[in-house]
């Protein structure tokens, strides 16, 4: 596959759905990067920040910054994690739930747009090779200079 071709569909990609967020989340005083660890606390109902920050592959300051400013604001709580008092368990929050679910419901509108002509047999087959290709990213070694 071209690089080119498959680089500017991630960028194109990336750009709408961070605009999409943006469009939600500009009064509220947050990013899109915040919308990305509110879809990820989302997803998971519950999880660590170091899993945040492996997920986005962020530094910890950056990933307890963004989570403050979400508690701050009630979309995210953070408590210690029971089983080692350093680690900090992220939950979202009723008031979270439902910003991130106007969110999805934008997301899905923009998917039914990008998808259009494209059957559902098709959709499945790309999904499925999508899951294949995220699977082999991690044995990507990156070499060093």
């Amino acid at each position: 596959m071209d690089d080119y071709n498959l680089i500017g569909f991630v960028m194109k990609y990336t750009s709408i759905k961070r605009r999409i967020a943006a469009s939600y989340l500009k009064d509220k005083g947050l990013n899109a990067f915040e919308s990305i660890i509110l879809s990820i606390v989302y997803k998971n109902k519950s999880c660590t920040q170091d899993k945040i920050g492996e997920i986005t592959m962020s530094d910890g300051a950056s990933i307890a910054r963004s989570l403050k400013k979400l508690e701050n604001y009630g979309y995210v709580l953070r408590k210690p994690d029971p089983e080692n008092g350093r680690r900090k368990i992220v939950k979202i929050t009723e008031k979270g739930e439902k910003l991130y679910d106007k969110i999805r419901r934008a997301f899905r509108a923009s998917n039914e747009v990008m998808f259009k002509g494209v059957t559902s047999e098709e959709q499945t087959q790309l999904e499925s090779i999508l899951e294949k290709v995220y699977k082999n990213l991690d044995s990507i070694e990156i070499p060093s200079k």
